[in-house]
Formats: C-alpha cells, sequence, structure tokens
C-alpha cells in the first residue's frame, strides 16, 4: 500500500528544472481542510496580505535629509550624510535609540567608504580630506589630504585610492603612513573603485571610464563615455553612470541609461548586455558576493535583479512601489537619483534618493540568513536538531565532543556541553516533551537534563560500538553504529535485545508506532516489527550510506536519503520502491524534513543547496543555496525557521518555509505585476504572467482564475504550462468545483488532458475528485477517460501464446509493467499479438474500500452517460465482476430455489417444498437485513428492496396461518400477493446475464413510457361509456346504477380491444361502438406501437449503458459487503494486457469517434501552431534587438566618426590660426617657441593668466605668466616649461600612446621622487622597471626604457621596408591606432602582454611584434654573412620563379602563422 501518487520504476531518476507538469495526487497526504466559499475568500485575502507585507518597502526615517548613504551589514547600521558640512547620522537599524550623530568633517561630506571588516568608515570631504573613524564607536583614527576639492575614492586593505576633483590626479595614500602618491593623470573624477583582489582600480571621469592596471602600472582599459546626442543642447545633461567590479572575476560593469555592460577585462570584449525592464535611467548598480546576482536601482525607483547565470537581458526579480496600492507620502514618485546597498544575509535591499530624509528597504531574493554567533567552525559529522519545546538549536562537534546551544529567536548563545568522554555522534531526545536529552558516544549514552543541560547519568551500550543512530520511543532506547547491530534497552538501560541483520555500521534510524526503520553504510534498509523484533522486510536501491529516514502519517510511505544522492519513497506495505530520484549533489544529500502537512519536503545536500518540493508531484520548487559544505539542517517546532548548519556558520532562514514571509518561485519575478494580480486586476498585466507560485501556499494564478470561473485566462494560461500543482487551497480543480464554476473545471479538464502526451502524470491530481466530477457530469468527461488509458511506453513482449486467455488486468503502485505477471515469458514470433495499456490515474479500486463504492456509486450520478462507453470504465467494471459475481450468482442460485420450491408447492400443496421455501427466504432476508446493517439509508433508496421485504413478510404471515391459523379467510390472498411479489422479484434475475441485462431496463423504459397512453386509452374508454349511458333512459337506471356504470365501462373495454357485440344494439349505440374500435383498435394500437419502437430504439442505442448502469449497481451492492475493507488506502495503476489492435481498424464505424478524434487533433495542430506563432515571435523580438544593438552601434560609430572629422577641422583650424600668428611675431619670439613644445610639439606662446591648472604639474597658476598653446588648449607654468626644455636635448621619435612627446631623464626615480609619484613604473614597451635612464610623458604617466627607444630608433631608420614578419611581410610601426578600449595587448612572437604598447604590425598575417621581439627577431640578424646573402639571393630568385609561374599555381591562401 503506497501514499505517493508519482512512482517511478526502480533507477529511474526525475528532476525538473523547470515547471512542467509532473504528477499529482498522494493519499498519504492529509485531507485539506474544509474550506468553504467564504473560507476560500479569506485564504485568498491572507494571502494577498502576506505578499503585500513581504515585498512592500519599508520606510526608515533618517533625522534629516541625508545625500549619501552606506549600509554596515555586519553592524546592521546604515550611515547617512547630510548636505550641512561635516554632518554624519549613524542609523542602527535593530535599536533606535542607539542612533548617532556627529559633526565628522570639516566640509560636505563627498564620499564615504566602509574597509572589508567594516570596523572602520572612510568619509572623504569637500576640501580634499579624508577621514578615518573607528566604527561603529565613530572615534577618529587619522586624516588623510588628498587635495583641495571634492574628493572620491576606495579603500582596499591599507590603501587608499582617491581623486580630488580639482588635482587632475589618481592617488594612493597608505593608511598607515599616511604618504600619498601620485598613480595617474585623472580628470574631473566621479567615481572610483578598486577590484576585490586589488588589482585594478577603475575611474569615471566626465569623458571616459578608465582602468588602471596594479601589475603592469598603467592604465589597461578605456570605455568613452556615451553621451546624449550631440545635436543637443550644450548644457544637456551627462547619462548617469555606474562603474562597479566583479567580486570574484575580472570583469566590470558599466551602467548607461537603462543599459548594463559588462566586459571582460583581460580580453577587453563585451560579454554581456543586461536591460532594465523599462526605459527609465540606471542610477546605481552592484553585484551580489559571489557574482552570481546584478543589482540596479533606476530613476523609477525599480530595484532589479540578474541573474547571471541565465542569458535573458531583462532581470530575473523586479520590484517597485506601485502607485495606485502605496500612496505614501514618504514616497517621491518623481524621477531621482538613487542610491543602493545590499545586505545578503538578511536579504534586504536599501535604496536613497539624493537629498532625502527616508530609505526604503525591500526584500530581494536572496537567501537570508540570520547567522548565530561563533558558529563558524568545521562541521565534518555533525548532528543538528531543535529543541521544539524550548525553540533551541543544538549543533554538536563530534570530534570534541561538545553540544552547543543557541535561541532560534534570539538568536543568542545558551550554553555549550562537554561530554565526560569520546565523541558526540548522535544526539536525540528520550522523551516526546523534550525534556531528556540523550547524546551518543563510543560505547556509551550520555543523558541530560534538556532544561539546564547538566549531566543525569550515563547508560553503558558495548553490543553498539560507537553509536551513530539513536533513538526512542515511551518504552526502549534503540541504538545503532559500527557493531553493525541494533540494541534495544529500556529506559533503565536494561539490555533487551540485540539485532544483527547487516554487514556494515548502521547510519540511519527512524521508529514509527509500529516499525522500527534502520540504514546501513552500504545502503540497506531493514524494517523489523516493534515488540516481536521480527524482520518484515529489507530494501536495497541505495548504494551509499542511509542519513536520513523519514515517514508519512499513514504508516506506510516511507522515505530515504542516502549519500549516494538518492532520494527514495517505499510502500512499507508492499515492500518496492515507489519512487527513485537522483538529486544530482555530487557530495551526496545528509539530510531531509517532511512537513507536519505533508504538502512540502525539504531535502539538503553536502554541498550546501537546501531544495523545497512540492508533494504530491515532488516538483523542485527551488533551492537555497548556502554556499558551503558538510551541511544539515533542521525545522523549528511552529515550521518558521529553517536552521541549516554548515561550515561556514549555522543560519536561521525564515523565506521560503514560514507563511507571513512568502517567497515569489518565477524564472522572471515582477512584484508589481503580481501585486496588481492579487488585487484582481488584469487587464493592463502583460503576458507570460502565469509562471509564477507563492510558496509556502504553492499558490498560482490558475487557482485564482477557477475561482473566478475565468475561462479564458485559464485556457490561456494552462497553455502557456502554467504549473498546475496542489497548494494549500487544493488544485485549481478543487477550487472550480467548491465554487460550481464548471466552465473553469471544464477547461481544467480539457488542457490536463491535452499534457497526457507529454507528461503521463498529468491527469493524477483527478483522483481526489474524480467523484466530484462524475456527479457533475461534465461534457467532455468521457474523453477524458479515453485519455487514462496510454499505451505503455516500456520496451515490452510483443506476442504471447495462443492459449492465454485476454484481456488480463493487473494492479501496480507504479506504471513499470512486468510482463511475466501477465503473460509470462512472452514469445518473439507466432502467437497473438499483444499491446499493454497503463491508466494515467492512480485510483484506490481495492474491493470494498470506501473510495471505490464512492468511485461507483458516482458513475451512477453521472448525467454523461457516454462515459460507460469508455474502455477505462469498461474495463474497471468487467473486473470487479468478475471478482464480486460469485456473491450475485449465489444470491441468483438461492432466489432461483426459492422461486421453484414455491411453484411445486402452488401446485401439489405439499407442505415440504414450503418448508424449503421458508428456508432459502430467511437466506434471502439475512441478505437483506446485511445490506441493510451496511448502509441502513441507502438501502431505502432501492425499490427492488421494497419489494423483496415486502415478499418476505407475507410469505412469512402466509406460512403463519397455514400452519397456526388455518381458519383465516383471506389465506388464498396471502399465497397470490407472495407469487405476485416473488416473480415480479424474479425480474432482477436478468440482470446477472449480459445478453439478458439490458431487458430489464428495457421493461422499466417501457412502463414509464406507457403510462401517458394508458391514461389517453383509459380516457377514450371512460368518454365512451358516459356517451352510451347518456343515450339511456334515466328511467332504465334504478338502483343499480353503478352496476351499470361499470358494466358499460368494461363493454367500452372490450369494444375497443375486441370489437363489442354488434347484435341486439341500437343504431346509434352500434355506431358508438365502430367509432370506439376505429379509434381505439387501429389508432391507439398503432400509437403505442410507435411508443414502444421509440423505447426500443432507445434502449438499443443504449445498450451499453444500461448494461453497464445494471452492472454497476450490482457490483456496488456486492462490494459494499466487504465492509472489512473500507478503511483500504491502496491507491493503484490499471495495467491491461490486450490483443493488439491495428488503429485503422478502431473506432471506423463510430462517427462520434472520429469526430472527436478530428477535434483533438485540431486542437492538437492548434496548439502547436501557438507554440510555433510563439516561438516565431520570440525570434523576432531577439532579431529586432539585434538590430537595434546593429543600428545603436552604427548610430555610435557613425558619431564618433563625426565627432572625429569634427575634431581634426578644429585642430587643422587651430593650427592654422596659429601658424597665421607665428608669422606675425618676430625673430625673438620665434627662437623662445623653438625652445618651449607642448606635447605635440607645437610652439608655446607666453600669456598672463590665473585660476588655470597646468596641464603638467596640475598646479594651481596665481596671476603669473604661462606659456599656452592654443591648438591644443594646453597649459603650461615656467617650471615646467624648464623641465621640458632641460630634458628635451636627447629627442627620440618614440610618442606615447597618445602621441605626445617623451622626455629623456637620467635618474627618473629622482623626477619621481621630487613630484611625489609613485615610483617602480615600468617601461610599456617590454614590462621591465625603470630605476634610473628612461624616457616619460608625464602628463600620461608613460614610460619607456632607453634600450626600447633605442631598439625603435634603429627599427624606425629601415625606411626601405627591410623589417619583414617570418612570412616575408613588410611590418609597420602602429601604436595609437591599434587601441579602442582596450588597451592590452599581447605580442604574437613572445606572447607577452602589454599595455599601451606601440607594435611593428604585419596586416597580412597578421601579427604583433613588440620591440624586444624586434630586437631579439631582427635587428640582431641586421648583419648578414654571405652565406645568408646568398641564401637570400637563391630566396630572390625562387620568388621571381613564382611570380612567373601560372595564377593559378600560386593562388594559395597564407597559412596560419605559428
Amino acid at each position: 500500500m503506497s501514499g505517493l501518487s508519482q512512482p517511478l520504476v526502480s533507477g529511474q531518476a526525475e528532476f525538473s528544472n523547470s515547471f512542467a507538469l509532473s504528477t499529482a495526487s498522494n493519499q498519504a497526504l492529509k485531507s485539506l481542510e474544509a474550506i468553504d466559499k467564504s473560507g476560500l475568500k479569506g485564504k485568498f485575502k491572507e494571502i494577498q496580505d502576506a505578499v503585500n507585507s513581504t515585498y512592500k518597502y519599508n520606510a526608515i526615517e533618517l533625522p534629516f535629509e541625508c545625500r549619501l548613504i552606506k549600509l554596515s551589514a555586519k553592524h546592521s547600521c546604515v550611515v547617512g550624510t547630510s548636505s550641512e558640512p561635516g554632518l554624519v547620522v549613524v542609523k542602527n537599524l535593530e535599536d533606535d535609540s542607539k542612533t548617532l550623530i556627529l559633526k565628522a568633517t570639516d566640509g560636505v561630506v563627498t564620499c564615504l567608504r566602509f574597509n572589508k571588516e567594516e570596523n572602520q568608515l572612510f568619509l572623504g570631504d569637500a576640501y580634499g580630506k579624508i577621514f578615518i573613524y573607528e566604527f561603529p564607536l565613530m572615534n577618529q583614527v587619522k586624516v588623510i589630504e588628498i587635495g583641495r576639492s571634492r574628493v572620491v575614492f576606495d579603500v582596499y586593505e591599507e590603501l587608499i585610492y582617491a581623486c580630488s576633483y580639482y588635482n587632475y590626479s589618481l592617488t594612493v595614500a597608505d593608511i598607515n603612513t599616511g604618504s600619498v602618491k601620485v598613480i595617474a593623470d585623472a580628470k574631473f573624477p566621479n567615481y572610483i573603485r578598486v577590484s576585490c583582489d586589488g588589482k585594478f582600480v577603475a575611474m569615471s571621469e566626465n569623458e571616459q571610464i578608465v582602468i588602471f592596471s596594479r601589475d603592469l602600472m598603467w592604465k589597461q582599459f578605456v570605455y568613452k563615455i556615451k553621451r546624449r546626442n550631440e545635436d543637443e543642447d550644450q548644457a544637456a545633461e551627462l547619462r548617469k553612470y555606474e562603474i562597479e567590479f566583479f567580486n570574484t572575476l575580472k570583469k566590470i560593469g558599466i551602467s548607461y541609461e537603462n543599459v548594463i555592460e559588462i566586459w571582460d577585462i583581460d580580453t577587453g570584449k563585451l560579454e554581456d548586455t543586461k536591460k532594465l525592464h523599462n526605459q527609465s535611467d540606471i542610477t546605481s548598480i552592484k553585484f551580489s558576493s559571489d557574482d552570481s546576482f546584478l543589482l540596479a536601482v533606476g530613476y523609477d525607483h525599480s530595484i532589479n535583479i540578474w541573474d547571471l547565470s541565465l542569458v535573458a537581458s531583462l532581470p530575473k526579480f523586479v520590484n517597485h512601489p506601485v502607485r495606485e496600492f502605496d500612496k505614501d507620502p514618504r514616497f517621491n514618485f518623481n524621477k531621482l537619483y538613487y542610491d543602493l546597498e545590499i545586505d545578503e544575509d538578511r536579504n534586504l535591499i536599501y535604496s536613497h534618493a539624493l537629498n532625502s530624509k527616508y530609505s526604503f528597504q525591500w526584500r530581494g531574493i536572496f537567501v537570508d540568513k540570520a547567522s548565530f554567533p561563533d558558529s563558524k567552525f568545521p562541521k565534518d559529522g555533525q548532528r543538528c536538531i531543535v529543541n521544539k519545546r524550548k525553540n533551541e538549536v543544538i549543533v554538536t562537534k563530534f570530534s570534541e565532543g561538545k553540544l552547543l546551544v543557541w535561541d532560534i529567536e534570539s538568536l543568542s548563545f545558551v550554553t555549550e556541553v562537554k561530554i565526560p568522554t569520546g565523541c558526540s555522534w548522535e544526539v536525540t531526545f528520550a522523551d516526546l516533551n523534550e525534556t531528556r536529552l540523550l547524546v551518543g558516544s563510543d560505547n556509551i549514552i550520555y543523558e541530560y537534563n534538556a532544561n539546564d543541560y547538566t549531566l543525569i547519568r550515563d547508560i553503558k551500550d558495548d553490543w553498539a560500538g560507537s553509536i551513530y543512530c539513536l533513538r526512542t520511543n515511551i518504552n526502549f532506547i534503540i541504538s545503532g553504529g559500527s557493531n553493525n547491530t541494533i540494541v534495544i534497552q529500556d529506559h533503565q538501560g536494561f539490555f533487551k535485545e540485540g539485532i544483527k541483520c547487516y554487514n556494515s555500521m548502521i547510519t540511519g534510524m527512524k521508529i514509527s508506532s509500529k516499525y522500527l526503520i534502520t540504514g546501513d553504510a552500504n545502503g540497506f534498509v531493514g524494517i523489523h516489527i516493534l515488540g516481536t523484533w521480527e524482520q518484515y522486510a529489507m530494501l536495497k536501491e541505495h548504494d551509499g550510506w542511509i542519513r536520513t529516514i523519514e515517514t508519512f502519517s499513514n504508516e506506510d510511505t516511507l522515505i530515504t536519503v542516502a549519500r549516494d544522492g538518492k532520494c527514495i519513497f517505499w510502500s512499507i506495505y508492499d515492500k518496492i520502491a515507489i519512487k527513485v530520484t537522483e538529486l544530482n549533489d555530487d557530495s551526496g544529500v545528509d539530510s531531509c524534513y517532511l512537513s507536519n502537512d505533508e504538502r512540502r519536503f525539504f531535502l539538503s545536500g553536502n554541498s550546501g543547496l537546501l531544495s523545497i518540493y512540492n508533494l504530491p508531484s515532488f516538483r523542485c520548487m527551488t533551492k537555497l543555496n548556502y554556499k558551503s559544505h558538510s551541511q544539515r539542517f533542521a525545522v523549528d517546532g511552529d515550521e518558521k525557521y529553517f536552521i541549516v548548519s554548515n561550515d561556514h556558520g549555522v543560519y536561521r532562514t525564515k523565506g521560503g518555509i514560514a507563511s507571513d514571509s512568502p517567497m515569489i518561485i518565477d524564472d522572471h519575478i515582477d512584484i508589481p505585476q503580481i501585486r496588481r494580480f492579487l488585487h484582481g486586476e488584469r487587464k493592463r498585466l502583460v503576458d507570460n504572467k502565469d509562471s509564477w507560485v507563492i510558496a509556502p501556499y504553492m499558490v498560482n494564478s490558475l487557482h485564482y482564475y477557477a475561482d473566478e470561473n475565468n475561462k479564458k485566462d485559464l485556457k490561456n494560461a494552462m497553455n502557456n504550462n502554467s504549473p498546475y500543482i496542489k497548494s494549500s487551497l487544493g488544485t485549481p480543480l478543487d477550487i472550480a468545483l467548491l465554487k460550481g464554476n464548471t466552465e473553469a473545471a471544464g477547461t481544467i479538464i480539457a488542457k490536463l488532458k491535452a499534457r497526457v502526451i507529454d507528461n503521463n502524470y498529468a491527469l493524477e491530481t483527478l483522483s481526489d475528485c474524480l467523484c466530484e466530477l462524475n456527479k457533475k457530469g461534465f461534457k467532455g468527461l468521457d474523453e477524458l477517460y479515453n485519455e487514462c488509458l496510454i499505451k505503455s511506453p516500456e520496451k515490452l513482449p510483443v506476442a504471447c501464446a495462443d492459449d492465454v486467455s485476454l484481456p488480463i488486468v493487473s494492479y501496480s503502485l507504479t506504471m513499470k509493467v512486468n510482463p511475466e505477471n501477465f503473460i509470462g515469458q512472452g514469445i518473439s514470433e507466432g502467437g497473438k499479438r499483444v499491446t499493454f495499456l497503463i491508466s494515467t490515474i492512480r485510483m484506490n479500486l481495492e474491493v470494498g474500500s470506501k473510495e471505490s463504492i464512492d468511485f461507483l456509486e458516482s458513475l451512477l450520478e453521472c448525467s454523461n452517460t457516454e462515459v460507460f462507453k469508455t474502455k477505462f470504465i469498461k474495463t474497471i467494471l468487467y473486473d470487479k465482476w468478475d471478482k464480486i459475481k460469485w456473491i450475485m450468482y449465489l444470491t441468483g442460485i438461492i432466489f432461483v430455489l426459492y422461486l421453484i420450491s414455491l411453484s411445486i408447492y402452488i401446485v401439489y400443496r405439499d407442505p415440504l417444498y414450503l418448508y424449503i421455501a421458508l428456508v432459502l427466504n430467511v437466506l434471502s432476508f439475512l441478505y437483506e437485513v446485511l445490506q441493510m446493517y451496511v448502509d441502513f439509508i441507502d438501502y431505502w433508496k432501492d425499490f427492488w428492496n421494497y419489494i423483496d421485504l415486502s415478499r418476505a413478510a407475507f410469505f412469512y404471515v402466509y406460512f403463519y396461518f397455514i400452519f397456526y391459523d388455518s381458519t383465516m379467510i383471506y389465506i388464498p390472498q396471502l399465497l397470490l400477493i407472495v407469487t405476485i411479489l416473488s416473480w415480479v422479484r424474479g425480474i432482477t434475475l436478468f440482470s446477472l446475464s449480459t445478453s439478458t441485462r439490458y431487458m430489464v431496463s428495457l421493461l422499466g423504459e417501457v412502463i414509464k413510457d406507457i403510462i401517458a397512453f394508458a391514461i389517453v386509452v383509459f380516457y377514450s374508454i371512460l368518454s365512451f361509456a358516459f356517451i352510451k349511458l347518456a343515450f339511456l333512459d334515466s328511467q332504465n337506471f334504478g338502483s343499480e346504477t353503478g352496476a351499470l356504470i361499470n358494466s358499460n365501462i368494461i363493454e367500452s373495454y372490450f369494444e375497443a380491444i375486441s370489437g363489442g357485440d354488434s347484435s341486439n344494439q341500437d343504431k346509434f349505440i352500434l355506431f358508438l361502438v365502430i367509432v370506439n374500435s376505429i379509434f381505439n383498435v387501429i389508432i391507439m394500437m398503432n400509437l403505442l406501437i410507435s411508443i414502444l419502437g421509440t423505447t426500443y430504439g432507445r434502449v438499443n442505442d443504449n445498450a451499453e449503458v444500461a448494461d453497464s448502469i445494471e452492472l454497476t449497481e450490482m457490483i456496488i451492492e456486492a462490494e459494499s459487503l466487504y465492509f472489512h475493507k473500507r478503511n483500504e488506502k491502496k491507491r493503484t495503476i490499471l495495467q491491461i494486457c490486450e490483443e493488439y489492435t491495428p488503429p485503422e481498424i478502431v473506432g471506423q464505424d463510430d462517427i462520434k469517434l472520429k469526430l472527436k478524434t478530428v477535434r483533438n487533433e485540431m486542437e492538437t495542430i492548434k496548439g502547436n501552431h501557438e507554440k510555433f506563432y510563439e516561438m516565431c515571435i520570440s525570434k523576432f523580438e531577439g532579431l529586432a534587438v539585434k538590430h537595434g544593438e546593429t543600428q545603436t552601434k552604427m548610430e555610435n560609430n557613425k558619431k564618433e566618426i563625426v565627432h572625429e572629422i569634427k575634431k581634426y577641422n578644429d585642430d587643422l583650424r587651430k593650427e592654422l590660426i596659429t601658424s597665421l600668428e607665428e608669422q606675425a611675431e618676430d625673430n625673438d619670439e620665434n627662437n623662445i617657441r623653438k625652445l618651449f613644445v607642448c606635447l605635440n610639439e607645437h610652439a608655446l606662446k607666453p600669456r598672463f593668466v590665473s585660476g588655470i591648472i597646468c596641464n603638467v604639474c596640475k598646479g594651481l597658476f596665481r596671476e603669473e605668466e604661462v606659456y599656452s598653446c592654443a591648438m591644443c588648449d594646453f597649459d603650461m607654468c615656467q617650471g615646467c616649461a624648464n623641465l621640458y626644455y632641460s630634458h628635451s636635448t636627447k629627442k627620440t621619435p618614440l610618442k606615447c600612446r597618445l602621441g605626445h612627446i617623451v622626455l629623456h631623464f637620467d635618474n627618473i626615480n629622482e623626477y619621481l621622487e621630487s613630484t611625489s609619484r609613485e615610483l617602480g613604473q615600468c617601461c610599456r614597451f617590454c614590462n621591465t622597471e625603470v630605476n634610473e635612464v628612461a624616457f616619460c610623458c608625464i602628463p600620461c604617466m608613460f614610460f619607456a626604457c632607453s634600450t626600447c627607444v633605442e631598439t625603435f630608433e634603429k627599427a624606425n631608420l629601415n625606411k626601405d621596408g627591410s623589417l619583414k614578419c617570418k612570412k616575408s611581410h613588410t611590418l609597420a610601426w602602429k601604436h595609437k591606432d591599434l587601441y579602442k578600449e582596450n588597451l592590452r595587448l599581447k605580442c604574437t612572437v613572445c606572447k607577452e602582454s602589454m599595455i599601451g604598447a606601440g607594435f611593428f604590425t604585419c596586416t597580412e598575417c597578421p601579427s604583433n611584434w613588440c620591440l624586444s621581439c624586434i630586437k631579439k627577431e631582427l635587428l640582431d640578424e641586421s648583419v648578414h654573412n654571405e652565406g645568408d646573402l646568398a641564401k637570400n639571393d637563391d630566396e630572390v630568385k625562387v620568388e621571381k620563379n613564382e611570380d612567373e609561374a601560372p595564377k593559378e599555381d600560386k593562388a594559395e591562401d597564407h597559412p596560419e602563422e605559428d
């Protein structure tokens, strides 16, 4: 007997990540609460309120309007900064009384950061200072001065990377020493971000986003900021840009407008593009700690979360305020800049608008993990249990023999318990009240008081060894462990029994009210009967340690979880596995939990996944990832929290299990859309809105459509494969039937039937409501039953021996067919061809069970009698009839013998036969009494029972008067009544034969149809009788008026049937006789014949139905006698082996079936068409998106080209103006300009300025003379001009990446030290550190060693093109043209990566040669010996000959370069 509805065959696995329909009903589940219509409405309201309270924002009020916020998840604090100078608030989210307000900086706070440990707070102000505070005490530690204006920064370990807005420099500050060094040029920085490994620093400027490599000490990636239309007004607002590094990968996210681009830093390639759910601009982005999620907030205050493991561009999760519901004066629906912070462990997201007094707290899609203190330690071999009475969790440190206890609600640590000796292998409670705690160790059990955890006593257990399993009931303490023995002791510790049934250690144990269930390390599961300890079964399906065992409340369905990654459902009654599920967890599954309502099942794997399943379908609804190992879990007594223990700690999780904290499960979660849906709004919702499920209620849109009788949306949702699941309210069909919504119920039936093609278990949810469906008599119910039998998908024998009688019916717990149960071994050739059919509905058809009788009775109430013609129903009825017909035959034989005895008595009046009739009548009467005992009320609803009782009663009266009071004058009349009733009752005997069964129905139909005819005939007879009386003289009546009336009526009757007597009749009377004969004999008799013909035709057409109805009534009558089987709960799958029938023959004569088949095919074609249409639409949308992206890229490229042309024209114009001005200058000034040039070697012109910054040293000019270049918009102070002049004596044609001149330094480190720049700079062309002699572009911090400069100069002298690659192609120098966003390139020869370097390139190969390889491969071989020259001459000749060869001989592709 099974408690599961969807068994899989042995070894068969099922695991589904999608919401494709699984299976359904499970008799092990507790019946649904009795919910009436008003209660259903209340449940829906409860779900709506729970979703609103969970996913609506929570406003957090701050003491004043804040510009910036920063979250400290560790301390549960929000730090906000005011627009007033230095004002900071530290808002404690758990205790408002601990909120702190202070003046922390000199100027307005412009940037704030925490270090990784969140024990230091860094505040940058508008005066260029960074203040460091101890957090959360807010004691000032240090102040570091970066510049003289607004500072932005980020922190990595002991370094601060910072920029002051008008300092034009990116600096690095050492927190310990306070030293500040310049590492790069920067212009108007907005944001600075440091990667988690500290190897990259990203900076957002007004013009571009730059990523610096700290290893190669230069910019590696330059991303040009996409501005709005260049033709717009000059004052147009820049796009809002955000940059954020991944936490574990070398990637970065860059946002603009409603787009987030994800770039690979190493390759410089755009990897992915994510888009907001609407056109709103993004104002802030964040990545989760493991980079699995990307979060963003937009202008519209929408919280967007992308699952980065998915390819979808739109977010997985969207939430934002709903204007029609969230009418809150604290919330501003205008477009604003919002900042974003996340607290992953609490599953909270914080948003804050610029200059707002309120921060808003939202729920996300992370796993909420409230951590218990001091719970991070290795959990290998741990046990985790809950004291439900005290609401405490107990976790073991088995190797140290310790138990740690925490309070679940407050998260506070309670105590630590150390057992006297040994390891704490197992822990359990000794009683149901959980007042005593047992700890299993090595050969000993320690008993503790569970109130104060004091040791009570120790119990010796030398038989078990190391105790890995320990369970108790009211009488026994049962243990098992390393000695392979199950040890039974009483609560005083006395040994009672030892069971040795395993060859390996015992690893799992469970005690039910009837059985002791254990498992070992080899995967065996043993079942023993409590008390007798007799082995009931030994089961084997697992291949690893049995870790956890659970049982359903029906005491039959058993669940085992093992380290082989399998979860198996067993039937204890049938001793077989009814469902084997592979969980795809390589590290094994260690613990499971069955919810109190047995509708949810939870599994925890060692890899950190906690899976939530819906029962009975066993559909995996979602997985909570704790990202750790050695994981076990427990659930508190109220099923409010998961308590999860793993290597990272012990956590309390509320989401997904608590009804007041629902979780939305979907691939794309749109919270506002779901909230609108729950409020009853349907019109504004978009398509594909029906895939969500609300856990733990397990309710989805189908339940709402069924409640509203919304046939259209229900049909669309089921066509889109919306999950059909059993919720806390029942299935959608349950709701439709409860509300009497027949249209919705009919739609559900039709769509479930269509799902059978793809899912054999699609109809199993109907098991619980088949009786109700039958009573409603839905139009398509017969079609549903036609779909209940499908051909077995297994590979089975196709033929059997000729002597096998078919069909053969069997019942099984699984869909797996065992052909040996039907036809033995089968044969491959000859014999009869067979086919195997299985039912798609699991039903309890056990003879005599209440469910079986209810189903049969519902069939009789079904107005759609076509169901009796379906093979499924007929098979069930015929199989049941074969099992119980002996009862009906026995009662029939008794009654036939009774009739024979009674008839002989009537003829011969022999008392012996009357005595025999009496005995037989008593037996029949006892059968009637038994029927009354089984169901007294229903007994009186059957007409034939009244006949039976009346017959028996009159018989007993007759028998009494015959033998005890023979003077009774009415004895003949009594015998007459008994005889009539007996022969009338005998009509029912014809129901026992198939050939005559339908005639009983025909007789009943004839009687019903003839009643109206008889009334008309009787009226006709009366009318003619009284007409004749009216013709007679009243004097003839005399005193015999009554007799005269009677005689006239009788005469009229005989006239009607035989024509009457025409002699001695008056002419008028004779005329009446003739008319009466014509009317009644000719007209009325023909009418009777017509009525009877119509009745016969109707009955004959429905003979199959009538036969089945009569058969059903007899089956119910017989099954009701099996009252000892009323509580049988065995639901099985019907299996049939029948003779093969070619498909082309089936139903050829059944026009209705043909029409139904065509209709079904049309529905299938329509469904396929809709799917194809949706697929095309999806592809077209994808192409449209790609087309749009291509158009955008083309437009951007067009803009860049136009911009470059404009810039070139501006440069040319400026150069022309300058040239004209130069011609007007005198010779002295010309001489000066020859000495002082800008970065692009344009002559500088002195001018007097104030408030301008030097483009070289970043110094501020204060009313002094500077040197300027009008074409470059370049200004240089006198000191820098002298520096350029003094270091320009040794010039080189080599330029930096931007084409600037480089200066020669004899000691570059001396210069760097003097200007507070970072030491240890690298040559951009060979990555070697430059120490002394080097060339440098000061503004770009671009360095070249003397060796590379020398190599370039030598190579640059080869104007004849003698520099060639390995394929003899000419190499050309390229530098600036090589780069776009990514500044990192690899040398093709040495594979070394350089940043910003120039290369000698071959465009044909293609290949890039760095200066080191040029020096090594080419320049070092520039001096050729004679042999080399000769060789070259030969090569020239060969090339010349090749040139003269036919074109087709030399038309070959260049091979790829090694």
